[in-house]
Formats: structure tokens, sequence, C-alpha cells
């Protein structure tokens, strides 16, 4: 799968490319609404909300943090001044991104489509004190939250794979 000149062919970039700029728009809407919940954050908290402004802000701008490095590691993976960065620069995070989006995500959706379904009213461990209102809006809205994080996993993890065969392909053909 690799051209005449060395390195990924035309399909295998293009697809690289895709994952690069959905898992950078992802990142992107992440940082706004990260911003915007620092901002808002008496809103963002909510009324009954015990965890003091100090802690919120802490968590939300390290996710701002965050969000902002991972879209700079997703271009880095397509643009050519992604190449003159160390290895370890882009690969650390968007696995470390990866692995959190996944935690975050899938666990999160599956709790919340098994639910919806009557399978689990309880949660999937069965812990909550009164049973899932699956037509109240508080169930949709956590159910877009996890759907959103979820996204971000399935965009994260093929960029990630794609990353490590892109540099160990790279790092074959200079070897050579």
């Amino acid at each position: 799968m690799t051209s005449i000149h060395g390195g990924a062919g035309p399909k295998r970039r293009q697809a690289t490319s895709a994952w690069a700029y959905g898992a950078f728009g992802w990142l992107v809407v992440s940082f706004v609404w990260h911003v915007w919940m620092g901002v808002d954050h008496r809103t963002a908290m909510g009324a009954q909300d015990d965890v003091p402004v100090w802690v919120f802000l802490a968590y939300d701008g390290l996710i701002v943090a965050m969000s902002a490095v991972g879209a700079v590691v997703s271009l880095a993976t397509v643009r050519p001044w992604g190449r003159r960065l160390p290895w370890w620069m882009v690969t650390v995070p968007l696995w470390c991104g990866a692995g959190l989006l996944v935690v975050r995500g899938v666990p999160g959706l599956v709790e919340n489509l098994t639910t919806a379904a009557g399978l689990t009213p309880y949660g999937l461990l069965g812990l909550a004190e009164q049973p899932a209102d699956p037509a109240s809006g508080g169930f949709w809205t956590e159910m877009a939250i996890n759907t959103y994080f979820f996204v971000g996993a399935v965009l994260m993890v093929p960029l990630a794979v794609r990353n490590r065969r892109r540099r160990r392909d790279g790092q074959e053909k200079s070897a050579a």
C-alpha cells in the first residue's frame, strides 16, 4: 500500500486526513463548549452542584487545554509541519486522548442504550437510587453528551492507529 516514491498511497493519506480533520472538528467543538462552560460556570454547574467553583474551573480549564492540544496534535498527523515534531509529541497525546474518550464514551453510551431499551433501568451496575426515566429531557441530554464522547472515541482511535502505522512505516523507510 505504498507508492513508488515511498510512504502511504493517496487513498491511505486521504483516509488518514478524514480521521484527522474529523477529530480536529470534534476537538474544536469541545474547546469552544468548555470555554463557554468556564465563562458561564454558574449555569454550567447548576444550582444544586456542591462542587466548589475553583474545582469546576480547574477541571474545565484542564479540558480546554486538552482539547487545544488534541486539536493541534490531530492536525500534526496530516500537515507537513507535524513531521518535524518528535514522534512522542504526537503519539502520546493521541493515545492518551483516544484512551480517555473510549473510557468515557463507550460505557456511558452503552448504559444509555441499555436503559432506553429497558434492560438496565437502574444503570449498568444497578446502583441508581431510582429507575431512569427515558421520557425525561435530562435522560436525552445525557444520551447526547455520551454520544458526543463516543463519537470522539470513534474518531481518535483510528487516527491514533493510523498515525502509529504512518510513523512506523516512515521509520522503516528512513532506516532502509
